[in-house]
């Protein structure tokens, strides 16, 4: 009898043991993920950030307000045109990718996932690009009447077209805020994407340079 409650004991220290190996497995791989995941998270959003970045064209009494972009500043302006020439290209993320020593197989992979970005931004965009065109057109309309009908001094005029301008500013700062998770999702896909191409060495430069 002590033989058998002997045995099962061991069984139960066994599998007890084994448990407490799979729970803490599991924990590690979740550490892992959860590291991979704010890696990515760093840079999408310090990439992220640019589409903030941007100066209002125009606007004021000899030139309409207008916007080469339609909006689209930053990493977002990126086209299928750039992803054919990231050798030449002068934005920040292309000299990012120059500075880690490609592969030609990777040059083309990265290819290939910048033209998927630049479709998944394209359909996300389509609404944006609508409602950024006709904000423009409502403040161009607005810069016309105020210098068409202005009566007082050129400085007050200057002064009423720096306020349209500031005014335009915060309306598209609002806007693009309102479309700013449907990119975003596009832009980490390509962030995630773009790591999986890169050994760890190219990664960790990548990801400094983006992020300094």
């Amino acid at each position: 009898m002590k033989s058998r409650f002997f045995i099962l004991s061991i069984m139960v220290m066994f599998i007890a043991c084994q448990m407490d190996r799979e729970f803490d497995s599991d924990l590690e791989e979740e550490d892992d993920e959860n590291v991979s995941i704010t890696d990515v998270d760093e840079v999408t959003d310090s990439l992220h950030e640019t589409f903030f970045e941007f100066e209002v064209e125009g606007g004021d009494q000899n030139s309409a307000f207008q916007d080469q972009n339609e909006g689209l500043h930053g990493i977002y302006g990126v086209s299928r045109t750039d992803a054919n020439n990231l050798e030449g290209n002068q934005l920040n993320i292309f000299n990012c990718f120059q500075s880690i020593n490609l592969s030609l197989p990777q040059l083309n992979q990265i290819r290939a996932a910048t033209n998927s970005f630049s479709a998944c931004r394209n359909s996300e965009a389509r609404i944006y690009k609508q409602e950024f065109n006709a904000l423009l057109n409502q403040f161009e309309t607005e810069r016309k009447r105020l210098v068409d009908g202005h009566q007082g001094s050129p400085a007050s005029l200057q002064a009423e077209l720096q306020d349209l301008r500031q005014q335009f500013r915060e309306a598209l700062l609002n806007l693009k805020k309102d479309y700013s998770d449907d990119l975003k999702s596009c832009l980490r896909d390509y962030v995630s994407n773009i790591k999986r191409r890169l050994n760890d060495s190219q990664w960790e430069s990548f990801k400094n340079c983006v992020v300094d």
